[in-house]
């Protein structure tokens, strides 16, 4: 019975996001719920589907007898026939102005075509949620993802000061293996590691960079290895090393 229970609450709670399924109850079934979910989604669009589109219907051809009836009493005129013509033609177009012009057919409709696709997808094992609640998530999510990452900028930026000319260090005096240790006040995108630094002397690996705090603020420090030996290079960049700092001004380890 527990199981059982499980079971019908996965059918329900199926409509969320995928992306949110790892994070709910593991004794929920979801895979397996998925299709069986997706499949009365799409009855119970169907079913609101028909009641709502009879109810409709018989609406709209009693305003079609009506607006007959007051015709009739008018006084004969050259276009009479097309005019008895009207009624037919709106009842040819009756299903499509109730599925795509009111609201219980608009929800008919996207229940059962979503809930169709949920079902079909399930059993190629690709379940997913209900795609307006998956829109909306993922909108969400993307929103409080950038205005965090913007924050992470903002405060990063803060701590780096002013936008400044690279600086040249040794690895020695960063404490690393490493020939220099470039230090930028903004973090470089192409810089990753394992590149090479292509400069009018050498060529350089570059190291996996860190940050390091200096008087004048934050910096990404970027170790450079001098390559010995001569290697096929399939992403170079090409770069020319900043001017190395006076001998006292390594002594007294003022970065740049």
């Amino acid at each position: 019975m527990a199981d059982l229970g499980w079971w019908l609450i996965a059918l329900v709670v199926c409509v969320a996001p995928r992306r949110v399924w790892p994070r709910l109850d593991s004794r929920l079934p979801l895979a397996s719920a998925a299709a069986p979910a997706g499949l009365i989604t799409a009855l119970v669009g169907f079913a609101i589907g028909v009641t709502g589109f009879f109810a409709f219907a018989e609406h709209q051809a009693d305003a079609n007898n009506a607006w007959m009836l007051r015709q009739l009493a008018l006084p004969s005129k050259g276009h009479d026939t097309a005019i008895g013509m009207l009624p037919y033609g709106m009842s040819v177009i009756t299903l499509f102005v109730f599925l795509f012009f009111t609201p219980s057919g608009l929800l008919a409709c996207y229940l059962a075509t979503t809930g169709t696709l949920r079902a079909v997808s399930a059993w190629f094992d690709d379940p997913h949620g209900d795609p307006l609640l998956s829109g909306a998530h993922w909108a969400v999510t993307m929103t409080v993802t950038r205005n965090r990452e913007e924050r992470r900028r903002i405060a990063r930026e803060r701590r780096e000061g002013r936008e400044a000319p690279d600086g040249l260090q040794t690895g020695r005096w960063a404490g690393i293996d490493a020939d220099y240790v470039v230090l930028a006040s903004r973090r470089k995108p192409e810089w990753e590691p394992g590149a090479i630094i292509l400069t009018s002397a050498d060529w350089y690996r570059l190291g996996v960079p860190f940050d390091i705090d200096t008087p004048a603020g934050l910096r990404t420090a970027y170790p450079l290895t001098r390559l010995e030996t001569v290697e096929v290079v399939r992403r170079g960049i090409e770069y020319e090393l900043p001017r190395m700092p006076r001998r006292h001004d390594n002594a007294s380890r003022e970065r740049h």
